[in-house]
């Protein structure tokens, strides 16, 4: 197989297999729910192993863009290189464009429905809760790590209260984040 970290003991999927599955998930999940989706089926179908899945993550939400495509791309091309990059991408983006545009107009057409803006209040808790779950999803393996649980509480605050602009969050809990696991890194190479 291609792509290191991906079971030895499952077939390299089809580009097809590729785009169809992220084009479930870009279909199906909506708010913040579509990573853990990602990651259940990328681990679930053997494509990767949990811990290669978290360095893409982290690695798409460092990068410019949409984390979701960015996270697609990224395990598209780990488990097919650049043609399964290219049916990830296609896969993750093409339905939700479709859904977009379908759903634009139709928002246009009925926006003064009271019942419109009552369905799209419900959406957007609902957004809230998918996010809530998947942050504690993908955060879960780390609750022993007080350091970490006290950085993502912290960063949690500042942007939601207090409005602190991105590119400060980043460099202050980021910074830490980075000095914090390279200071445990030196720790773990230093014989005792």
């Amino acid at each position: 197989m291609s792509a290191e970290g991906a079971s030895a003991t499952t077939a390299e999927p089809s580009l097809f297999a590729i785009a169809l599955t992220f084009a479930s998930i870009s279909s199906t999940a909506f708010g913040g729910g579509q990573k853990a989706s990602i990651r259940h089926q990328v681990v679930a179908k053997g494509w990767m192993d949990d811990d290669v899945f978290m360095d893409g993550l982290e690695l798409a939400q460092v990068l410019p863009g949409p984390n979701i495509l960015n996270l697609a791309i990224y395990c598209g091309q780990r488990v097919r290189g650049v043609a399964g990059a290219i049916a990830a991408f296609l896969g993750a983006s093409v339905p939700p464009f479709a859904i977009v545009l379908v759903a634009g107009a139709l928002y246009f057409k009925y926006a003064s429905n009271p019942y419109v803006h009552g369905a799209l209040r419900g959406c957007a808790v609902g957004a809230l809760g998918l996010t809530l779950g998947n942050a504690l999803e993908l955060s879960w393996d780390e609750r022993d790590d007080w350091v970490k649980i006290v950085l993502l509480i912290a960063t949690a605050i500042v942007v939601a209260a207090f409005k602190m602009p991105l590119l400060l969050v980043m460099v202050l809990f980021g910074g830490a984040g980075i000095v914090r696991e390279y200071l445990r890194s030196r720790a773990k190479e230093v014989p005792r």
